[in-house]
């Protein structure tokens, strides 16, 4: 049985799920032995041969029906977060809280260009945008948001440490 990750797009704020209640959720949903990082909407659970699409619609009707939010879910296999990370350029920078991945939920739909003069970097790599924040992330305009309107797909962003850490929860 292989290890996913389930990345739920928009937790905190007005959305915000308590973990407890969410992993509970989730495993009297039929989704077994399942684990949470941080209180961001990453899910580290067995996949228990099932497709990531049915998975991430299983997730995300429990979501709105226990917690009412109806949350996009995006779910990624061990192997293509590795994968994910090994293609950043950007993965061993030395401030990884700096750097993110936006998981998207398909192709891009078109080519990316960034604004002229933002400090940021970004690379479009199948289903991630990589992107380097090398003045910090709080007060870039180049959210999650911006490349979901650009690149017409639903994302996710997780920074580099988080990466890590669910590439290790989910081996």
């Amino acid at each position: 049985m292989s290890r996913v990750v389930a990345l739920i797009r928009g937790v905190g704020g007005p959305t915000a799920l308590k973990m407890p209640a969410l992993r509970e959720a989730l495993a009297s949903a039929g989704l077994g032995d399942v684990d949470t990082l941080q209180v961001a909407g990453n899910v580290v659970l067995d996949d228990d041969g099932r497709a990531a699409d049915d998975l991430a619609a299983v997730i995300r009707d429990t979501v709105r029906d226990a917690f009412g939010f109806d949350l996009p879910v995006l779910v990624r296999t061990h192997r293509e977060l590795a994968d994910a990370r090994a293609r950043n350029p950007w993965a061993d920078a030395a401030e990884g809280r700096w750097v993110q991945t936006v998981f998207l939920d398909g192709e891009a739909t078109t080519t990316l260009e960034l604004p002229q003069g933002v400090p940021e970097e970004a690379v479009v790599d199948g289903r991630e945008v990589f992107v380097r924040y090398p003045e910090g992330i709080g007060g870039s305009k180049l959210q999650a948001g911006w490349f979901e309107r650009r690149l017409g797909v639903v994302g996710t962003a997780r920074n580099n440490n988080t990466v890590a850490k669910l590439i290790e929860m989910s081996a």
